[in-house]
């Protein structure tokens, strides 16, 4: 982060992709959405990768006060469907990107308004991130002399 979002070298995007055999996937989903209604997403998101485990309705709204949201509203959003046109959106342009599991991640740049890259799938080490990155970074200033 510090090395390539901070600087502004890198923007880092985050998308949704509840997997269907993940009985709390959309709930969690909602749930960083609405936690980024109070500015709190990643926060929210942070508590709830570490508790992946326990992401059912009542351990969410105990998240959400852990990360000093407004618990009722953080309720109230949670058990609505303001979010859900656009979760399925996420979902269904992961599906065109290739994207089959989580995390997921697309090293790239948009091109004519598509997301051109590298697919990296699971949890990986910094270096191998660097590294892409780092190839990318040069193409697009190779690309930029040209």
């Amino acid at each position: 982060k510090a090395n390539y979002i901070d600087t502004g070298k890198v923007r880092f995007v985050s998308r949704d992709f509840p997997l269907d055999f993940h009985d709390n996937a959309r709930r969690a989903a909602t749930a960083g959405r609405c936690a980024a209604e109070q500015g709190k997403y990643w926060e929210m998101r942070h508590v709830m990768i570490v508790n992946a485990e326990a992401l059912k309705a009542d351990n969410l709204a105990t998240y959400a006060g852990t990360v000093k949201l407004d618990v009722p509203k953080f309720k109230s959003c949670l058990e609505s469907d303001k979010f859900k046109a656009q979760i399925d959106q996420d979902v269904a342009e992961g599906g065109v990107a290739g994207v089959q599991g989580t995390p997921s991640f697309v090293i790239g740049r948009l091109e004519n308004d598509k997301l051109q890259g590298v697919r990296m799938v699971g949890a990986m080490p910094y270096a191998q991130f660097d590294a892409k990155i780092q190839e990318m970074l040069g193409e697009t200033a190779k690309n930029a002399k040209n």
